[in-house]
């Protein structure tokens, strides 16, 4: 499905090939891993996750041949911790995309799904964004349901 383009490159006497490959896209990840239309989170978390072409072909070349859905959670899983870790949003810029989509940036601050019903529970719990911000910066890998349930119960 996804076949590579190819290039060519002269240098000197010697001639170079290189394998371009196309992005995956969502759609055909869906396809090749045979996840069901109706799995409403896992796509969604995949979204969160394979944000860029280059995620998406790194997770494709990741994931083993017909995949379980424990092995495309794992993998994901893995992935967003990676991503967490090496590439992870700063306070200061999520702060400003807060103001302007919340949604967007705590998906993007997260690495995870995020829904309406995370931004109802700040407004009806009376959560500081600084706080959420504050646990998470002691725990890099922590998932928003998990801080928002800490933030309650305090």
């Amino acid at each position: 499905m996804n076949k590579p383009s190819t290039t060519s490159q002269v240098k000197g006497n010697e001639s170079l090939t290189t394998f371009i490959l196309p992005a995956w896209t969502f759609e055909q990840i869906i396809i090749e891993c045979e996840i069901k239309k109706n799995a409403f989170m896992l796509i969604a978390d995949m979204k969160a996750v394979l944000a860029t072409d280059e995620l998406r072909n790194e997770f494709m070349n990741r994931i083993p041949h017909k995949p379980s859905g424990s092995n495309i959670h794992a993998l994901l899983d893995e992935m967003r911790e990676e991503q967490l870790y090496i590439n992870p949003m700063s306070d200061e810029s999520f702060l400003d995309m807060y103001m302007l989509n919340p949604l967007q940036a705590l998906m993007q601050y997260f690495k995870h799904s995020v829904s309406t019903a995370h931004l109802e529970r700040v407004k009806q719990w009376r959560i500081d964004i600084k706080d959420v911000m504050r646990i998470k910066r002691i725990k890099n890998n922590i998932h928003l349901n998990d801080v928002l349930e800490r933030l309650y119960l305090n």
